[in-house]
């Protein structure tokens, strides 16, 4: 199967610049049998509430952009969107083809501030056979492997908006290499790594204000892994292609975890940044969505007036 991974430029801003910008990407691609987007790309990625006058409305705009890029290009797609469901905002990712949307995924741990968190599946059933999706930090996470490791898989997908020190680059590619190896030695399958390049944006908590001091950006570094993999040389620099062999296989191996996570981290960071960061912004979260849900309601009965 002939893969590629599109790295979008994050700072392209509108639902409709964005697909225009992707779709012209999309046709320079040569022959693509599956297209894979990062996370957010629809939208781009943003970790403030400001994102979300981008949200679709279960997912029905991004459905049907996906199914029209699929008949046209005969692909298959994987995208990334802001979903705003029954009044909650949901980080998800989708897979279509001609026939139809094949499924879709939600983030579990999305960044808490912004988005509807929760203990939501990571697989997706295709004619390619099902698809394991880990989107961001999820795919650090032993929740991923835990949803995925009884499954015959035939591909996964680590789908990203992640920003990281661009001074330490050998760093980031050690990580990424280390983390995407360990899922295709335990399944035998390919591991798609696709992240989008851009500044980072506001993002509230002590991380966020970590991260802007250091200059922390998103990277790019898309990759895609196999052991039956041959590299394609792209024509366009936003795109990284291999022909990788598909087939459906169980798990030949176990990958261990620290704690919940897959490579070992900083404690300190996790229990008096991370923990602290992630508890304040489900309460903002949770404060900026009564009030969007009430600013609704005033409106509607202003209608009726």
């Amino acid at each position: 199967m002939r893969i590629f991974a599109l790295e979008l430029d994050n700072e392209i801003k509108g639902i409709d610049k964005r697909k225009e910008y992707i779709e012209r990407l999309i046709g320079k691609l040569e022959k693509p049998e599956l297209i894979v987007l990062p996370e957010l790309a629809l939208c781009s990625y943003m970790a403030s509430q400001e994102i979300w006058k981008y949200a679709d409305h279960q997912g029905a705009d991004t459905a049907e952009w996906a199914m029209k890029m699929a008949q046209k290009y005969d692909t298959y797609i994987g995208v990334g969107y802001l979903d705003q469901d029954e009044g909650d905002y949901y980080n998800r990712y989708l897979i279509a083809g001609k026939e139809g949307v094949c499924g879709v995924v939600s983030k579990s741990e999305g960044e808490s501030a912004v988005f509807k968190r929760g203990d939501f599946g990571s697989t997706i059933s295709t004619p390619l056979g099902t698809v394991g999706v880990g989107i961001c930090f999820d795919s650090r996470r032993k929740h991923f492997y835990e949803n995925v490791k009884d499954k015959p898989l035939s591909l996964i997908l680590f789908p990203h908006g992640c920003p990281a020190d661009p001074k330490k680059p050998e760093k980031e590619h050690r990580e990424n290499d280390q983390r995407c190896m360990m899922y295709v030695h335990a399944f035998g399958v390919p591991v798609v790594y696709v992240n989008s390049v851009g500044k980072l944006e506001y993002m509230p908590g002590m991380m966020g204000r970590m991260m802007e001091r250091a200059g922390f950006r998103m990277n790019g570094m898309s990759k895609i892994y196999g052991l039956e993999l041959n590299e394609i040389q792209s024509t366009i620099p936003e795109a990284v292609a291999a022909d990788v062999g598909i087939h459906p296989g169980q798990r030949v191996k176990d990958i261990r975890f620290h704690g919940e996570d897959i490579l070992p981290g900083n404690w300190l960071f996790k229990q008096f940044i991370l923990k602290p960061d992630t508890e304040a912004g489900i309460k903002l979260y949770n404060a900026g969505v009564a009030q969007k849900r009430s600013d609704g309601l005033n409106l509607r009965n202003q209608e009726r007036l």
